[in-house]
Parts: structure tokens; C-alpha cells; sequence
């Protein structure tokens, strides 16, 4: 992986970053909520929810934004 520092940061309105969590996505989504980790909110048609958690066919994922703005997810696989 490669981090850099960009003017762009943040203007992308679609997922920059996935973390790949396998089945401890619930509890990594909990852990980052537990330290303040505010998560995102779709409307996705057919999509049910756990919590932050969206279910999507086998996909389970969640998604929150950085500091810059940047939107992350963390998914099951």
C-alpha cells in the first residue's frame, strides 16, 4: 500500500479504501465505533441492515469516512 498526502483528498464520492475484514467484519466495525468511528448511512434498495452493518446477498460491509473525507469500507470478503 502506498499513503500519500494529495489536494484531492476527500472529493471522491465513492469507496477510495476496502478492508477486507472476513467474518470479524462485525466485530472491526464495532471496535472503530467503540473508538468514535462514525459510520456512513445509504439508502440502498434491497439491501438489509445490521446496525452499520449492510447485508448484500453474502457481502456484509460497512462504510465511514476519514478525517479528509476519503470513504472507507470494511467487507467480509
Amino acid at each position: 500500500m502506498f499513503v500519500y498526502q494529495s489536494a484531492n483528498a476527500g472529493t471522491n464520492r465513492a469507496t477510495a479504501v476496502t478492508w477486507t475484514a472476513g467474518a470479524e467484519v462485525d466485530a472491526t466495525v464495532k471496535a472503530l465505533r467503540d473508538k468514535g468511528v462514525a459510520f456512513q448511512s445509504y439508502d440502498i434498495p434491497g439491501a438489509g441492515k445490521e446496525g452499520d452493518v449492510y447485508m448484500m446477498g453474502g457481502a456484509r460491509i460497512a462504510w465511514f469516512r476519514d478525517p479528509d473525507g476519503n470513504i472507507h469500507a470494511v467487507v467480509n470478503g
